[in-house]
């Protein structure tokens, strides 16, 4: 099938008017999202983690009233992150460790050990660091695998090099009944270390796991073309928020 010429000339009639309707469509969307606030979406965990001290960080105002950016919060696990900040739904994710995606940024804010969780009067809780290995007779408690399939699969291929059985491992629910699970029936945890700074249990303590084969990040993905400069001032924010943040002290 072709163009009749009556056709070819309809054709290049409506070209110029065509390609101005949508050069107006992006120029429009464009001045709206530096208007519209900042979609953050967060896993729960790091929402109760850093989104407080966002807010006391990123007003969403300056000195003289005029807006810097405001910001929403919205909870969402790791993987419907990347898809939501991939199609747009989303200006900045707050997610643990990703995978390399093509058309997304990630900013590492910080990184932390994986910990044991254990009771206080546990025998490990007088070490250091606990290594996967001491726990082959152990059962472990992790959160569940669809909250992030890539940090779960790296979790398991240690839990497998360790000599774990399969039949030793659990998931528990949600992120803040781990250390209830682990006061109450006295089996181990398995979790990125900042955990400890909102567990609630005095009974409950956290030692870095030695044999883990990487550090747990917490990252802040966004568009790789969306960069600009409210975008990349709330990172910023979010990068010192989690710098600020002293594992250290909570794995004494």
């Amino acid at each position: 099938m072709r163009l009749t010429p009556f056709g070819a000339e309809f054709a290049a009639a409506i070209r110029g008017p065509i390609e101005a309707l949508h050069q107006a469509h992006r120029t429009a969307r464009l001045r709206s999202a530096r208007h519209r606030d900042l979609v953050v979406a967060h896993t729960p965990e790091l929402g109760q983690l850093i989104l407080p001290g966002l807010v006391d960080a990123w007003p969403g105002a300056t000195a003289d009233d005029e807006p810097r950016g405001r910001w929403r919060p919205v909870p969402m696990h790791t993987p419907e992150q990347l898809a939501a900040v991939a199609n747009g739904e989303v200006d900045v994710g707050l997610c643990w460790s990703v995978p390399e995606q093509p058309g997304i940024a990630s900013a590492v804010l910080g990184e932390f050990p994986l910990v044991a969780v254990v009771k206080a009067a546990d025998p490990l809780a007088s070490r250091r660091e606990v290594a996967l290995t001491d726990l082959r007779t152990r059962q472990i408690l992790i959160t569940p695998h669809a909250d992030n399939p890539y940090l779960e699969s790296r979790l398991q291929a240690d839990i497998i090099r360790a000599g774990i059985p399969r039949t030793h491992i659990e998931e528990v629910g949600r992120y803040d009944e781990l250390a209830v699970h682990v006061g109450t029936r006295g089996h181990v945890g398995a979790h990125p270390g900042p955990i400890a700074f909102t567990n609630p249990l005095s009974t409950v303590v956290f030692r870095p796991i030695a044999d883990a084969s990487d550090r747990v990040r917490i990252c802040a993905i966004s568009r790789a073309e969306a960069r600009d400069g409210s975008i990349a001032a709330l990172i910023a924010s979010l990068r010192s928020i989690v710098g600020s943040l002293d594992i250290d002290d909570k794995l004494m």
